[in-house]
């Protein structure tokens, strides 16, 4: 019989709403076969004093150092020895009563899974205005549901409510020289395509009901176009650039001298695009136009820095 542990990687979150949540429906099941284990990645001390837990089937493990998203994720095999790891971010929220119980009913009708993804969403109301390049994008670009991953069964694949075969996360593990903020999912899901690695999907999402303001976002988004510049100098995948659909405008832009002008032309509004976006009223194209001038900005830095 199959073993699952729910996995929280918690950075300065309060994760007591989806924990809680989690115990009332392992307590429903009447299971021993589900537990949770948190794994707190040095997050400040009113959230350590916060996420506190005294359910039997709730593991707490509180790091003194932050060691980032990557590590973390791998950090889960040291304390779990489940045969199946459900990953879920600590800034999310369980809606759904029968959340276990669908995930439980399909591995026992399916196993042989190996990767199954649950996906998450976003709230469907416009938020305040602080919020809005979060969420628009998320719900816009990121944001896939059910039909949709049904077709392309490694789009848009998130770290966000999945779960794997723990011998495969053994096999597979995050890349743990990616530091920062963006795209572990991204190489992650590209090893599990290369290596032919069958992704399932299942309606059972999340919600995200954290929104980053839009100057937070915009920080993250620099950290985020970073990590992906690395990626594509680290593994070159001609994959990854078919993937991604900003890599692969930038790299086909960035080929020709007439294009590479025009992108260094657009660099020079990077300022007022930020401005626009930090409004939170600007339309998407706006925050492309951005992103392509700041990678193509980053990949200059860095190519100035290894001369």
């Amino acid at each position: 019989m199959w073993t699952l542990s729910v996995c929280i990687p918690i950075y300065n979150s309060d994760v007591r709403t989806l924990v809680n949540a989690l115990c009332r429906q392992i307590d429903d099941l009447n299971t021993a076969h589900i537990d949770v284990i948190l794994i707190d990645d040095a997050s400040a001390s009113a959230f350590n004093s916060t996420n506190q837990f005294t359910h039997s089937k709730v593991r707490l493990i509180q790091l003194g150092q932050n060691i980032g998203r990557s590590k973390i994720r791998n950090a889960f095999l040291q304390y779990s020895t489940a045969s199946y790891l459900l990953f879920i971010d600590g800034d999310s929220t369980v809606a759904n009563p029968f959340f276990l119980q669908n995930y439980l009913n399909y591995l026992t009708q399916n196993q042989d899974t190996t990767v199954l993804v649950g996906a998450s969403l976003y709230q469907v109301e416009t938020p305040a205005v602080e919020h809005r390049l979060r969420w628009a994008y998320s719900t816009q670009r990121e944001s896939l549901d059910f039909e949709q991953r049904s077709k392309e069964l490694h789009a848009g694949f998130k770290t966000n409510n999945f779960l794997i075969q723990r011998n495969l996360l053994t096999q597979f593990p995050f890349d743990e020289e990616l530091t920062g903020y963006g795209h572990e999912d991204t190489i992650f899901g590209l090893q599990l395509q290369e290596h032919n690695i069958e992704i399932s999907h299942i309606n059972n999402p999340v919600w995200n009901l954290k929104l980053d303001t839009n100057t937070e976002f915009l920080i993250k988004t620099d950290s985020a176009l970073s990590n992906l510049l690395w990626l594509q100098q680290r593994y070159n995948s001609p994959m990854l650039i078919a993937t991604n659909k900003l890599l692969k405008y930038f790299v086909c832009a960035n080929r020709y001298i007439v294009t590479r002008c025009f992108l260094w032309g657009l660099s020079l509004k990077t300022g007022l695009y930020r401005r626009i976006l930090r409004t939170g009223r600007a339309p998407l194209f706006i925050f492309d136009l951005y992103r392509l001038c700041r990678l193509y900005q980053l990949n200059k830095d860095a190519k100035r820095e290894l001369r």
